[in-house]
């Protein structure tokens, strides 16, 4: 094909991080950008967008491809960095006979029970787990592995769609709720003890070229079912650190074993009593701030390192890891809109040298439905202890005040709410932030 590669950028809406990544598809050489979405945007970094109502809807979103293509040429590449939408881009990508990764490659990741079976064969560690296709399974599962246990599709994002299980009237709640079948299948698997991590790579052709670690203070789960736990990330400075081999060994292993090509990946994992277990992977850029912490404890750009893997297939790294960087989110008890924050200025004036990032709470706005809050602090430092240190202070001092005091909403409204995790998972800094970086 003569002329500039075509690039089309699928996402629901451009903003935030997604719109970074679309930013930086026009820095590459010789490439036009073009759009897929929902909302309608201001198109300055976009040659022309193609509006539908729903991205995940295959039928709609091979249309808007074709319409670009009559209306500008052949096209050469349809990427994105929405979770949820990785698969239907895929499927366009192989419908229209275009570069890309393949359908295959990516229910071999998302797809929790292919997920499983890939990691297991390659000798990584993994949960009790089990997929039930029915009521009866699922009980007996359950009682076999014995509560707390964990339930969740074969397909979810952000977290939203794992349900701890405490015990039978929970059990029997989300089985009412989620009705298992041969054509819904659900995931129960085995609830880990001990401390979450994610792992994160650049990887050129299979290879794992960069990684990343990041520990969870406490785990998702834990913030799931606590709302009043203000959830951080952690992304430490040293990982050569002999506690963290296991995990970064096997999961460079796994990524290997899921042959993801040019990619950028993200897994979750725990580490307890020296056993490593993998839950989940994504190939695409880290939610939970983890592409902009990359961005601070490295001085690089992830957006432009994410555009130069997936469509150049080229690594402009090594990078040296020169700072521990942390997020905390902002979150509370209660329901209704934010009314007021409070220390969020103590904060700012005890740690004004450390933080990077910030985006505060906005009165009026609604409570976030995510574990990802009302808004978030990142600070950063050459040593992880004083990160960690700012962190629990940050924790101790600002609190949130909504419009009601508690929650009105019960377990069963919350669940089903949950089970919308396709529409559900907008971050506060999807809407309204403010960015230093």
């Amino acid at each position: 094909m003569s002329g500039p590669r075509r690039i089309v950028f699928v996402a629901r809406h451009f903003a935030g991080e997604s719109l970074r990544s679309a930013r930086a598809i026009t820095r590459l050489d010789n490439v036009e950008l073009f759009g897929i979405c929902e909302q309608a945007v201001e198109t300055g970094n976009f040659r022309d967008v193609v509006y539908i109502a729903d991205t995940h809807n295959l039928d709609q979103l091979l249309e808007a491809a074709k319409q670009l293509q009559q209306k500008h040429g052949p096209l050469n590449r349809i990427v994105t960095t929405y979770e949820t939408l990785l698969e239907p881009v895929a499927l366009t990508v192989e419908a229209l006979g275009l570069e890309g990764m393949s359908v295959a490659t990516v229910r071999r990741a998302l797809n929790k029970s292919s997920l499983i079976a890939t990691l297991r064969e390659a000798g990584i560690g993994t949960a009790r787990s089990q997929v039930c296709t029915d009521e009866a399974q699922a009980r007996s599962f359950a009682h076999e592995l014995g509560f707390p246990v964990v339930l969740k599709p074969l397909k979810g994002s952000g977290g939203l769609a794992t349900w701890t299980i405490g015990d039978d009237s929970e059990l029997n709640l989300a089985l009412e709720l989620t009705n298992p079948s041969h054509t819904h299948p659900l995931l129960v698997e085995e609830y880990l003890f001990g401390k979450e991590y994610s792992i994160d790579t650049i990887t050129i052709a299979n290879e794992p070229r960069f990684y990343s670690i990041c520990s969870y203070q406490p785990s998702i789960l834990s913030a799931l079912q606590n709302p009043a736990i203000q959830w951080s990330c952690v992304m430490p400075r040293d990982i050569d650190d002999d506690i963290y081999q296991p995990l970064i060994a096997q999961g460079l292993d796994a990524v290997r074993a899921l042959s993801v090509g040019d990619a950028m990946t993200h897994m979750e994992a725990f580490m307890t009593n020296g056993r490593v277990c993998f839950t989940d992977a994504t190939l695409r850029p880290a939610g939970a701030r983890i592409a902009p912490m990359l961005a601070f404890a490295h001085d690089m750009d992830p957006y432009l390192a994410w555009a130069r893997t997936t469509l150049d297939g080229c690594f402009d790294g090594p990078w040296t890891r020169k700072y521990a960087v942390g997020t905390i989110f902002l979150r509370g008890s209660g329901s209704g809109t934010v009314e007021s924050v409070t220390g969020f200025e103590t904060v700012e004036s005890e740690l004004r040298e450390a933080i990077v990032d910030f985006c505060r709470p906005r009165a009026g706005a609604v409570r976030a439905s995510t574990y990802t809050g009302d808004g978030y602090i990142t600070v950063r430092h050459p040593e992880t202890l004083v990160v960690e240190d700012a962190l629990d202070f940050i924790a101790q001092t600002i609190r949130i005040n909504y419009s009601n005091s508690e929650s009105s909403a019960t377990l069963r409204d919350e669940w089903s709410k949950r089970l919308q995790y396709n529409r559900l998972y907008k971050p506060v800094w999807e809407i309204d932030s403010t960015l230093i970086m």
